[in-house]
């Protein structure tokens, strides 16, 4: 798809720009054509696995999994939503089209044309919108295919792993602390890191946790102590 070929025409159609002006941009088509086709849109596959599932915040496999869900999740509830708005445009046009085939007036016939080819400009860039966010649901699924051997609960009850990720990842926030932590946060984490901990003894979780911080389990005793 040549998209700047078309842009350029209706930018030049539109007499918006001086000449030289429009030379300048015409001279950069090449570069435009291939900034359209490859500027980033939704998350990479870094950002997905490095920011998003960072090991502070999703500390566990399981946590990672259902992290992922909910994103994936998100990525196809919007992609449903813009294949309505895509719909919608798609009639939109098909009236406008009507309009103009039965208007007698040059000037409303040119409104009319204006509008047509802005709904054709909407239209590609929510066809394109649509084959990120089919990119991203893809990727999405791969990274729960590779989570799911790592995994040490349920694959259907979100449940059943949380009251281990989240509190490592209070243990974790907890280690990150320093001087420039307000005291509203530190007050929030330690109220979080005492259920989570006091819970983890209670349904004799406890082990469970040590193992998830090799080497640091007498630092976990030391807060269990704490609380």
């Amino acid at each position: 798809m040549n998209f700047n070929i078309q842009s350029l025409s209706i930018i030049e159609s539109s007499k918006i720009l001086r000449q030289e002006d429009l030379r300048q941009l015409s001279a950069l088509s090449g570069e435009l054509q291939d900034t359209f086709l490859n500027v980033q849109m939704f998350r990479t596959r870094t950002e997905m696995e490095a920011s998003i599932l960072n090991d502070l915040k999703h500390p566990t496999p399981d946590s990672k999994y259902w992290q992922s869900m909910r994103e994936q999740n998100v990525m196809f509830q919007e992609l449903v939503m813009l294949s309505y708005e895509y719909r919608k445009n798609q009639v939109e046009i098909k009236i406008l089209e009507r309009k103009i085939y039965n208007e007698s007036d040059e000037l409303e016939k040119e409104l009319l044309q204006i509008e047509i080819e802005k709904k054709q400009f909407i239209g590609i860039n929510q066809e394109r919108t649509a084959k990120d966010r089919i990119r991203e649901i893809r990727e999405w699924h791969e990274i729960k295919e590779s989570l799911k051997p790592l995994m040490t609960a349920s694959l259907i009850d979100v449940n059943e792993h949380q009251l281990l990720s989240y509190t490592a990842r209070w243990i974790n926030q907890l280690m990150g602390m320093n001087e420039a932590t307000s005291i509203s946060e530190r007050n929030n984490l330690l109220g979080q890191l005492d259920k989570g901990l006091k819970l983890c003894r209670e349904r004799g979780h406890m082990k469970k946790l040590y193992l998830m911080f090799p080497g640091k389990e007498q630092i976990i005793k030391e807060l269990e102590k704490g609380f």
